[in-house]
């Protein structure tokens, strides 16, 4: 073992044992182990010091094993709607990488708003608007951008340590991210987050609905983030000479014609659709309707991916999944959030709702860096409910501000997706540090200055 390999050992321990010693005794007397066994989960991640689907279970198994909550609170993660998202979008992503119709989608995008840089950009984003309405799934999003975006660096030899490569990764993780928002069913994470929310405070919102809440103001979001690219970029410039259509005219047209398999994926995904569309009238959970559709790609006749290829889909995820939810399960339990909202009430109650808004975009903003968006949202999402009739609000600014927090990341431990753009060796983290700032700055006075007046506009203010 190197020495800086034992140096952030030593910090697991030390920074675990410091959560341990300073937790309050008050609230539970399984509070301090919960904070020292998590925290020291989340630094183990951080580090990157064991593989993040290792340390989710092993989470999971000490939470059983030093009795910090009952099985059916440990395991309840499983039982939500979540993971059955998860496990239909991974089928669609899996289904549109192997047949082509996402690339076909984001090629056709890009194409057509021209090969300058400012045309990349805008075509990024329209894909991405796109994509969001057709894969309700973050990751596979950002493997298909991050795949069309590694294949225009090595045509155009860039150099993959460069500020240019590094824009063009940013610029596929920010149409596969800042989309997440923009229709109810657009991210597996936030279809649950939201069913959360609305159980904790005993409210419905259907799919149209939500839609006058988000779409009009994530539109402006996500042409927000891209223009913090635009500006972030110095002096780097696309190689000149229209090379970049070229290459997307070659990449298309190596593609060939639609084929039949695109053609009945894109009618599978779009009942999946449907499936949110309706439910106000149906009456019948989407998420399962959108799982049940998925499976159809395996049928024979079908012909969109072999039954024998189920085998290999990649569900392991799943259990990522789960232990970061029972972070925020478990801490339900030991009187963690209670003991979170408690301690802000007082704080936030003496705000306005203007404020107290932008509170919350600040503490998404923070909670990302000390834990994944999973367990952030299982954590503090119920808390909404209790700080909007605390505070006298509705809870659904605050809440909506919260998740644009969640969606600032900084570092790679933060998210699976924001992980995902590093692995394909054209990205550096000192040229996307300072674009991701910029962006949460803008963030910041995006809800300031559009979100929170128009939702005062539609009266959920």
């Amino acid at each position: 073992m190197n020495r800086a390999l034992t140096l952030k050992w030593f910090a697991v321990l030390g920074l675990a044992s410091l959560f341990y010693l300073l937790a309050p005794r008050d609230v539970s007397p399984q509070m301090p182990l919960y904070l020292g066994m998590t925290s020291a989960a989340v630094i183990i991640w951080t580090f990157d010091l064991l593989p993040a689907v290792a340390v989710a279970a092993a989470l999971t198994f000490l939470y059983l094993l030093t009795n910090m909550a009952p099985p059916e609170v440990v395991l309840g993660p499983w039982t939500t709607v979540l993971i059955w998202t998860t496990f239909g979008a991974a089928i669609f992503g899996e289904a549109m990488e192997k047949t082509g119709l996402a690339k076909r989608v984001a090629l056709r995008c890009m194409l057509l708003t021209g090969g300058t840089f400012t045309g990349m950009l805008i075509g990024f984003a329209i894909g991405g608007i796109i994509l969001g309405l057709l894969l309700a799934s973050g990751f596979a999003r950002t493997v298909i951008f991050c795949a069309i975006a590694v294949g225009i660096i090595r045509a155009l030899d860039i150099d993959p340590k460069s500020r240019l490569s590094s824009i063009i990764v940013i610029a596929c993780f920010f149409a596969a991210a800042a989309p997440t928002m923009q229709f109810l069913h657009t991210s597996e994470s936030f279809i649950w987050s939201f069913q959360v929310l609305m159980k904790a405070i005993g409210g419905n919102v259907d799919w149209w609905e939500y839609l006058n809440h988000a779409c009009f103001i994530n539109t402006i979001y996500v042409a927000l983030s891209f223009l913090t690219i635009y500006f972030m970029r110095g002096k780097v410039r696309l190689p000149e000479g229209g090379k970049l259509k070229l290459i997307l005219e070659e990449r298309l047209a190596e593609m060939g014609p639609m084929t039949v398999s695109e053609k009945r994926l894109l009618v599978l995904a779009i009942l999946g659709i449907l499936g949110f569309m309706v439910e106000p009238w149906t009456g019948v959970n989407a998420v399962y309707v959108l799982c049940l559709v998925a499976l159809f790609c395996y049928m024979p006749g079908m012909k969109i991916m072999e039954p024998s290829s189920f085998n290999n889909l990649n569900i392991v995820f799943l259990v990522f999944v789960a232990g970061c939810m029972a972070i925020g399960f478990v801490a339900g339990e030991v009187g963690a959030n209670k003991w979170a909202v408690s301690s802000i009430i007082p704080f936030l109650k003496e705000l306005p709702p203007t404020l107290g808004v932008l509170c919350s975009y600040l503490a998404g903003v923070v909670t990302n860096l000390l834990l994944t968006p999973f367990a952030a949202t299982v954590a503090f999402t119920p808390a909404f409910g209790e700080l909007g009739v605390q505070m006298g609000v509705n809870p659904l600014p605050l809440f909506y501000a919260f998740e644009y927090g969640l969606d600032q990341y900084f570092f790679p431990y933060e998210g699976v997706m924001f992980l995902y753009i590093f692995t394909t060796g054209c990205v550096t983290l000192k040229h996307v540090i300072p674009t991701m700032i910029a962006r949460c700055i803008v963030a910041g006075a995006f809800i300031a200055v559009i979100a929170i007046p128009y939702w005062t506009f539609i009266g959920i203010m």
